[in-house]
């Protein structure tokens, strides 16, 4: 099954949950994460996921980002049943329309921010020509240019996470997923990259879910989702599914 886009037009949601349940087994004991979880995420969202520690988000997260599968229920993204991709499938998948940004940044400590950035796209096979093109842009992008051949351990929390963004955006995700993208960093240094966040999303369309327990993240945001107890409540939108 080929997992990209089909050539019919695309749906209004990019992103739909039906009736999706998870749980993990601990022995003879099923733990039940999330309970029949229904949301679409429609393009060009700005949509957080709010909730105490333990609650479901970041399994919410995993499974939206294809790092995990569903007990049971539907999950389409952009159009595609991923519930019934092979691992390869997903894999690619992941890679060609799915971003990640995390709480802490997630950057390999040997590579310079230019090569961190440029991950993604050696995954795909790109000329090296290409990448370095596409990796001086996206730098150039998050006001990072100057920092290319720094390592981690050289920059701030902050410009760790433009350059952690930088690789999630390199190669045209169709949803950027940020788990905690402000919980590792200060107060002021949050803001602009909350700021960074909304200004992809309004200028450039960007579809973006965040998951925080922050409220002053949450409230930056222009559809609101509670989770609790593995149950998807209150939505400032129309994204929970009727």
């Amino acid at each position: 099954m080929d997992p990209s886009p089909q050539s019919k037009p695309p749906p209004s949601d990019l992103l739909r949950l039906d009736d999706v349940r998870k749980s993990y087994a601990v022995g003879p004991v099923a733990t039940e994460v999330l309970r029949d979880v229904r949301l679409r995420v429609d393009r060009g969202d700005l949509l957080s996921i709010m909730g105490p520690s333990g609650c479901g988000k970041s399994t919410l997260m995993n499974l939206l980002g294809l790092l995990d599968r569903p007990n049971s229920g539907s999950y389409l993204l952009d159009g595609v049943e991923v519930t019934t991709l092979d691992d390869d499938e997903r894999s690619t998948l992941r890679n060609r329309r799915i971003g990640f940004v995390f709480q802490s940044f997630q950057l390999l400590p040997r590579l310079t921010a230019a090569e961190n950035v440029g991950l993604p796209l050696v995954y795909r096979g790109l000329p090296e020509r290409e990448i370095r093109r596409r990796v001086d842009d996206g730098l150039e992008r998050l006001g990072m240019a100057a920092f290319a051949e720094r390592k981690p351990s050289e920059l701030s929390g902050g410009q760790q996470q433009r350059v952690a963004i930088a690789r999630a955006l390199i190669g045209g995700p169709a949803v950027l997923l940020a788990d905690e993208p402000t919980g590792a960093l200060d107060q002021e240094t949050s803001g602009e990259i909350m700021r960074l966040l909304i200004q992809l999303n309004v200028d450039e369309g960007l579809t973006i879910v965040i998951v925080t327990h922050d409220p002053q993240v949450d409230q930056q945001c222009r559809r609101r989702t509670r989770i609790r107890e593995g149950v998807l409540r209150e939505d400032t939108g129309a994204g929970l599914v009727p």
